[in-house]
Protein backbone atom coordinates (compact mmCIF):
# COMPACT_ATOMS: atom_id res chain seq x y z
CA UNK A 1 0.00 0.00 0.00
CA UNK A 2 1.33 3.44 -0.99
CA UNK A 3 1.74 6.32 1.46
CA UNK A 4 -0.92 8.23 -0.47
CA UNK A 5 -3.46 5.43 0.10
CA UNK A 6 -2.85 5.43 3.85
CA UNK A 7 -2.93 9.21 4.03
CA UNK A 8 -6.18 9.50 2.07
CA UNK A 9 -7.85 7.19 4.56
CA UNK A 10 -6.48 8.85 7.69
CA UNK A 11 -6.83 12.50 6.70
CA UNK A 12 -10.62 12.56 6.54
CA UNK A 13 -11.51 14.64 9.65
CA UNK A 14 -15.08 13.36 9.61
CA UNK A 15 -13.85 9.78 9.99
CA UNK A 16 -13.09 10.46 13.65
CA UNK A 17 -16.46 12.10 14.21
CA UNK A 18 -18.06 8.94 12.83
CA UNK A 19 -15.93 6.65 15.03
CA UNK A 20 -16.64 8.80 18.08
CA UNK A 21 -20.39 8.69 17.39
CA UNK A 22 -20.30 4.89 17.22
CA UNK A 23 -18.37 4.81 20.48
CA UNK A 24 -21.06 6.96 22.10
CA UNK A 25 -23.67 4.34 21.25
CA UNK A 26 -21.86 1.54 23.03
CA UNK A 27 -20.18 3.10 26.05
CA UNK A 28 -22.08 3.49 29.30
CA UNK A 29 -19.69 5.59 31.37
CA UNK A 30 -18.24 9.03 30.62
CA UNK A 31 -20.78 9.48 27.85
CA UNK A 32 -21.29 13.19 28.50
CA UNK A 33 -17.54 13.90 28.54
CA UNK A 34 -17.04 12.10 25.24
CA UNK A 35 -19.96 14.00 23.74
CA UNK A 36 -18.39 17.31 24.81
CA UNK A 37 -14.99 16.31 23.41
CA UNK A 38 -16.61 15.20 20.16
CA UNK A 39 -18.45 18.51 19.88
CA UNK A 40 -15.25 20.49 20.48
CA UNK A 41 -13.37 18.35 17.95
CA UNK A 42 -16.08 18.80 15.33
CA UNK A 43 -16.09 22.56 15.86
CA UNK A 44 -12.31 22.81 15.53
CA UNK A 45 -12.10 20.74 12.33
CA UNK A 46 -14.95 22.62 10.68
CA UNK A 47 -13.79 26.21 11.11
CA UNK A 48 -11.31 27.76 8.63
CA UNK A 49 -9.39 29.31 11.55
CA UNK A 50 -7.89 25.92 12.41
CA UNK A 51 -6.36 25.56 8.95
CA UNK A 52 -5.18 29.15 9.11
CA UNK A 53 -3.28 28.55 12.37
CA UNK A 54 -1.69 25.34 11.08
CA UNK A 55 -0.60 27.04 7.83
CA UNK A 56 0.99 29.94 9.69
CA UNK A 57 2.98 27.56 11.89
CA UNK A 58 3.83 25.15 9.05
CA UNK A 59 4.77 27.66 6.36
CA UNK A 60 8.30 28.52 5.21
CA UNK A 61 9.31 32.07 4.40
CA UNK A 62 10.00 32.96 0.76
CA UNK A 63 13.66 33.27 -0.23
CA UNK A 64 12.97 34.45 -3.79
CA UNK A 65 15.46 37.13 -4.88
CA UNK A 66 14.00 39.56 -7.43
CA UNK A 67 17.50 40.65 -8.55
CA UNK A 68 18.53 37.09 -9.53
CA UNK A 69 17.91 35.55 -12.95
CA UNK A 70 17.22 31.89 -12.17
CA UNK A 71 18.27 29.23 -14.64
CA UNK A 72 14.96 27.49 -14.02
CA UNK A 73 11.77 27.80 -12.00
CA UNK A 74 10.63 24.36 -10.85
CA UNK A 75 6.89 23.77 -10.52
CA UNK A 76 5.45 20.49 -9.15
CA UNK A 77 2.96 18.74 -11.41
CA UNK A 78 -0.72 18.56 -10.54
CA UNK A 79 -1.56 22.09 -11.64
CA UNK A 80 -4.77 21.22 -13.48
CA UNK A 81 -7.96 19.32 -12.74
CA UNK A 82 -7.10 15.97 -14.31
CA UNK A 83 -10.26 14.19 -13.18
CA UNK A 84 -12.45 16.95 -14.60
CA UNK A 85 -10.98 16.04 -17.98
CA UNK A 86 -11.21 12.29 -17.45
CA UNK A 87 -14.87 12.53 -16.41
CA UNK A 88 -15.71 14.54 -19.55
CA UNK A 89 -13.57 12.65 -22.03
CA UNK A 90 -15.32 12.38 -25.39
CA UNK A 91 -17.84 15.17 -24.84
CA UNK A 92 -18.06 17.19 -28.09
CA UNK A 93 -18.43 20.58 -26.40
CA UNK A 94 -15.09 20.34 -24.54
CA UNK A 95 -12.46 22.02 -26.77
CA UNK A 96 -9.29 20.04 -27.46
CA UNK A 97 -6.50 21.25 -25.19
CA UNK A 98 -8.84 23.10 -22.83
CA UNK A 99 -7.05 23.74 -19.53
CA UNK A 100 -9.27 22.99 -16.52
CA UNK A 101 -7.86 24.92 -13.58
CA UNK A 102 -8.05 24.32 -9.86
CA UNK A 103 -6.50 25.83 -6.72
CA UNK A 104 -3.03 24.49 -7.55
CA UNK A 105 -3.07 26.24 -10.94
CA UNK A 106 -1.51 29.21 -9.13
CA UNK A 107 1.80 27.30 -9.24
CA UNK A 108 2.10 27.21 -13.01
CA UNK A 109 0.75 30.75 -13.38
CA UNK A 110 3.50 31.95 -11.02
CA UNK A 111 6.08 29.97 -12.99
CA UNK A 112 4.93 31.53 -16.26
CA UNK A 113 5.03 34.96 -14.65
CA UNK A 114 8.62 34.54 -13.46
CA UNK A 115 9.78 33.54 -16.95
CA UNK A 116 7.86 36.35 -18.66
CA UNK A 117 9.18 38.91 -16.16
CA UNK A 118 12.77 37.80 -16.78
CA UNK A 119 13.33 36.35 -13.31
CA UNK A 120 13.80 32.84 -14.74
CA UNK A 121 14.95 31.42 -18.06
CA UNK A 122 12.60 28.44 -18.23
CA UNK A 123 10.04 26.33 -16.39
CA UNK A 124 10.73 22.75 -15.34
CA UNK A 125 7.68 20.61 -14.61
CA UNK A 126 7.08 16.88 -14.47
CA UNK A 127 4.60 15.35 -16.87
CA UNK A 128 1.93 13.89 -14.60
CA UNK A 129 -0.11 11.07 -16.15
CA UNK A 130 -3.56 10.22 -14.77
CA UNK A 131 -5.71 7.24 -15.73
CA UNK A 132 -9.34 6.35 -15.23
CA UNK A 133 -11.09 3.13 -16.22
CA UNK A 134 -14.19 4.07 -18.16
CA UNK A 135 -16.44 2.05 -20.46
CA UNK A 136 -14.06 -0.87 -20.68
CA UNK A 137 -10.89 1.10 -21.43
CA UNK A 138 -8.41 3.32 -19.62
CA UNK A 139 -8.79 7.02 -20.31
CA UNK A 140 -5.47 8.85 -20.03
CA UNK A 141 -4.79 12.48 -19.20
CA UNK A 142 -1.24 13.73 -19.81
CA UNK A 143 -0.94 17.06 -18.06
CA UNK A 144 2.25 18.13 -19.82
CA UNK A 145 0.43 18.71 -23.12
CA UNK A 146 -2.12 21.03 -21.49
CA UNK A 147 0.49 22.89 -19.45
CA UNK A 148 2.66 23.52 -22.49
CA UNK A 149 -0.33 24.74 -24.48
CA UNK A 150 -1.33 27.11 -21.68
CA UNK A 151 2.22 28.47 -21.33
CA UNK A 152 2.63 29.15 -25.05
CA UNK A 153 -0.79 30.79 -25.24
CA UNK A 154 0.32 33.09 -22.41
CA UNK A 155 3.41 34.17 -24.31
CA UNK A 156 6.17 31.67 -23.54
CA UNK A 157 8.25 30.10 -26.29
CA UNK A 158 8.35 26.32 -26.74
CA UNK A 159 11.92 26.19 -25.42
CA UNK A 160 10.98 28.09 -22.25
CA UNK A 161 9.05 25.21 -20.72
CA UNK A 162 10.50 21.75 -20.28
CA UNK A 163 8.44 18.67 -19.39
CA UNK A 164 11.25 16.54 -18.01
CA UNK A 165 9.50 13.18 -17.68
CA UNK A 166 6.48 11.28 -16.40
CA UNK A 167 5.88 11.52 -12.66
CA UNK A 168 3.40 10.04 -10.22
CA UNK A 169 4.30 11.77 -6.96
CA UNK A 170 6.49 14.51 -5.52
CA UNK A 171 9.36 12.13 -4.77
CA UNK A 172 9.57 11.26 -8.49
CA UNK A 173 9.72 14.97 -9.26
CA UNK A 174 12.58 15.66 -6.86
CA UNK A 175 14.54 12.76 -8.35
CA UNK A 176 13.66 13.85 -11.89
CA UNK A 177 14.78 17.44 -11.33
CA UNK A 178 18.06 16.20 -9.83
CA UNK A 179 18.69 14.05 -12.89
CA UNK A 180 17.75 16.85 -15.29
CA UNK A 181 20.07 19.33 -13.57
CA UNK A 182 22.91 16.80 -13.62
CA UNK A 183 22.63 16.65 -17.41
CA UNK A 184 22.07 20.37 -18.05
CA UNK A 185 23.92 23.60 -17.14
CA UNK A 186 21.48 24.72 -14.43
CA UNK A 187 22.67 26.20 -11.13
CA UNK A 188 20.26 28.79 -9.77
CA UNK A 189 16.79 27.32 -9.13
CA UNK A 190 13.54 28.81 -7.89
CA UNK A 191 11.00 26.35 -6.50
CA UNK A 192 7.31 27.28 -6.54
CA UNK A 193 4.51 25.40 -4.81
CA UNK A 194 1.57 25.94 -2.45
CA UNK A 195 2.37 27.45 0.94
CA UNK A 196 1.03 24.50 2.91
CA UNK A 197 2.97 21.94 0.80
CA UNK A 198 6.28 23.80 0.76
CA UNK A 199 7.82 22.27 3.91
CA UNK A 200 7.29 18.67 2.72
CA UNK A 201 8.20 19.15 -0.94
CA UNK A 202 11.26 21.29 -0.23
CA UNK A 203 12.53 18.66 2.21
CA UNK A 204 12.35 16.08 -0.60
CA UNK A 205 14.34 18.33 -2.93
CA UNK A 206 16.96 18.97 -0.26
CA UNK A 207 17.25 15.21 0.26
CA UNK A 208 18.35 15.05 -3.39
CA UNK A 209 21.06 17.63 -2.69
CA UNK A 210 19.10 20.52 -4.18
CA UNK A 211 18.86 23.81 -2.32
CA UNK A 212 16.58 26.11 -4.34
CA UNK A 213 15.20 29.48 -3.42
CA UNK A 214 11.47 29.24 -2.77
CA UNK A 215 8.28 31.13 -3.50
CA UNK A 216 4.92 30.03 -2.09
CA UNK A 217 1.53 30.51 -3.73
CA UNK A 218 -1.94 29.95 -2.27
CA UNK A 219 -0.92 31.85 0.84
CA UNK A 220 -3.39 32.05 3.70
CA UNK A 221 -5.56 35.15 3.72
CA UNK A 222 -6.20 37.12 6.87
CA UNK A 223 -8.88 35.83 9.24
CA UNK A 224 -12.39 37.28 9.24
CA UNK A 225 -15.45 36.73 11.42
CA UNK A 226 -16.60 33.75 9.32
CA UNK A 227 -13.26 32.01 9.95
CA UNK A 228 -14.85 30.88 13.23
CA UNK A 229 -18.10 29.58 11.70
CA UNK A 230 -18.33 25.81 10.98
CA UNK A 231 -18.50 25.24 7.21
CA UNK A 232 -17.44 22.85 4.45
CA UNK A 233 -14.46 25.06 3.60
CA UNK A 234 -13.16 24.61 7.12
CA UNK A 235 -13.34 20.83 6.90
CA UNK A 236 -11.56 20.91 3.54
CA UNK A 237 -8.76 23.07 4.96
CA UNK A 238 -8.38 20.79 7.98
CA UNK A 239 -8.17 17.78 5.67
CA UNK A 240 -5.33 19.49 3.79
CA UNK A 241 -3.51 20.07 7.08
CA UNK A 242 -3.95 16.44 8.10
CA UNK A 243 -2.58 15.32 4.73
CA UNK A 244 0.56 17.43 4.99
CA UNK A 245 1.27 16.38 8.56
CA UNK A 246 0.74 12.65 7.95
CA UNK A 247 2.59 12.71 4.62
CA UNK A 248 5.53 14.54 6.19
CA UNK A 249 5.77 12.00 9.02
CA UNK A 250 5.37 9.05 6.62
CA UNK A 251 8.03 10.26 4.20
CA UNK A 252 10.36 11.02 7.10
CA UNK A 253 10.02 7.47 8.46
CA UNK A 254 10.84 6.11 5.00
CA UNK A 255 13.94 8.31 4.74
CA UNK A 256 12.68 10.41 1.84
CA UNK A 257 13.03 13.72 3.68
Amino acid sequence: MEIQDIAKFLINPLLYVFLGSILLIFIKKQKSKLAVLLTIYFYLISIPFTGYVFAKIWKMNDTFKPNVIYDAVVVPAGVSDAYWHLDRDGLPYIPHGFFASEVTTDRILAGIYFVKSGNAKLILIGGAVHKKYKQGIYKIYEEGFYVKKLATEMGLKENQIEIYGKVQRTLNEAEGVKQYITNHPIKEILFVTSEIAMRRTLAMFKKQGLNPDIFSVNKEKEITWDSFIPQARGISKTEGCFYELIAYISYSLRGNL
